[in-house]
């Protein structure tokens, strides 16, 4: 966000300490970036997403907040893709080439891993932002080991990621 504003005063606080909140934004970044990422291709089901169109959506969700360039996006799709947790196809639309990125089963399971880490990281510092967090607990748990998220829809009796049996984890929460 700082790099998109256009101008401050000189005597601006913001201007002198610039370098260290543009290296700590680029820090937050990097990491949320997949993950959201993750998350619109997540969201597009079968039908996929194109790189156009995740970046709008990424744009629209956060507010205009989390702003990834085309410099940025397109190494990441393809990381993302190398390491097996996206799949890309090419279609024809209106006359126009995309490359469609979808979810691989692969990459479903991390992207629960990194969701529920990540959940639970900003469940744990929330307080000290002075900020609440109400989370899902009727639809997920998340592993006591890993943090993987589980959907309690699907019934699940252990953890797919690090192999907990979190069958007593469940009936805890169902007497809570």
């Amino acid at each position: 966000m700082i790099k998109r504003v256009k101008e401050f005063s000189d005597t601006a606080l913001i201007t002198q300490k610039r370098e260290f909140l543009e290296n700590f934004e680029s820090d937050v970044l990097r990491g949320i970036s997949k993950l959201t990422v993750l998350s619109v291709i997540n969201g597009s089901g079968l039908e996929g997403s194109y790189g156009y169109q995740i970046l709008k959506s990424l744009n629209e969700l956060t507010s205009g907040m989390l702003v990834i360039e085309d410099g940025t996006l397109y190494p990441l799709l393809n990381r993302l893709q190398r390491d097996d947790l996206i799949t890309s196809s090419k279609k024809e639309i209106a006359g126009r080439n995309r490359t469609y990125y979808t979810m691989t089963e692969c990459g479903k399971k991390v992207f629960n891993l990194m969701q529920g880490f990540f959940t639970k990281l900003i469940e744990a510092i929330a307080p000290l932002f002075d900020i609440t967090i109400s989370l899902k607990t009727k639809q997920y748990i998340y592993c006591p080991n890993c943090k993987n998220r589980l959907d309690l829809k699907e019934n699940p009796s252990f953890c797919e990621m690090c192999g907990l049996n979190i069958e007593d984890l469940k009936r805890r929460l169902l007497y809570e």
